[in-house]
């Protein structure tokens, strides 16, 4: 039997990750201590204990990985491979609607620029008869208002 130590240290997984685990029913401890509740695992379960790291960390939901590591007991490898495949291509699916959507938000964020860009560099030109302009002169002096 091998420790849950021994189990997380050669299997990739976590002490806590390996109880969160059990007590979701997906790797199961050959057996538990009915004392001090510390978790035995068969040698055999490292093998499924390193399937079940792999498959978390290329993000596959956890009732896939009970249906894969079920299966993977059972020795039913072509289950285990449609789900890989299955999942693959919900990643993929996943990637390339995220590269869409980037697409679309860089096109947003360079019409935004552009337009930004559009707009300071706009030069206004106004015309003001001189009468009026001289009269706005002088009385901008008298109101002590700032000479732009």
């Amino acid at each position: 039997m091998r420790s849950i130590g021994e189990t997380a240290r050669d299997s990739g997984l976590g002490v806590s990750a390996l109880r969160f685990y059990d007590r979701a029913g997906v790797l199961v401890p050959a057996w538990v201590d009915p004392v001090s509740g510390y978790r035995w695992y068969a040698p055999e379960q490292l093998e499924e204990a390193r399937l079940l790291a792999g498959l978390r960390r290329a993000g596959m939901p956890l009732a896939d990985i009970r249906l894969a590591l079920a299966s993977w007991a059972g020795t039913d490898s072509d289950l285990v491979r449609k789900l890989l495949t299955a999942h693959l291509l919900r990643l993929e699916r996943g990637l390339s609607d995220a590269h869409r959507e980037f697409s679309a938000l860089r096109a947003l964020l360079d019409q935004r620029e552009n337009l930004m860009t559009s707009l300071r560099a706009a030069t206004l030109r106004l015309t003001v008869a001189a009468p009026e302009l001289a009269a706005a002169l002088e009385i901008s002096g008298r109101l002590d208002l700032p000479h732009y």
